[in-house]
């Protein structure tokens, strides 16, 4: 597995938590955008890149996935659940953690 970012990370931990995963999470950019409160994420992680090029970004690793529809759609993917799977299981504290980073202000 390739190194990822921490906000990567906390990207791929709060599409799990959130449920936006498989066809079944098909859910459009923007709404993806919302649920992860993106602006928490990018003040939080102090992240200047947009959403889209982070979630492009993701996509090429095979993390998440727009199932070919240029990025109108996205979903964590197979190795992403596995990755977070495995994160979690590392880190159990980890989504409570980034949720308290997240409340910070």
């Amino acid at each position: 597995m390739s190194d990822l970012e921490p906000y990567e990370i906390a990207v791929l931990l709060l599409m799990y938590d959130r449920g936006i995963i498989g066809k079944a999470g098909y859910t459009s950019l923007e709404m993806v955008r919302s649920k992860l409160k993106w602006q928490d994420i990018q003040s939080a992680f102090g992240i200047k890149d947009s959403f889209d090029k982070i979630a492009r970004k993701l996509v090429k690793q095979r993390y998440l996935s727009d199932d070919g529809k240029s990025m109108a759609v996205l979903y964590l993917d197979k190795l992403g659940v596995l990755y977070v799977k495995g994160y979690l299981q590392q880190h159990p504290t980890a989504l409570a953690d980034l949720e308290a980073k997240l409340n910070e202000k």
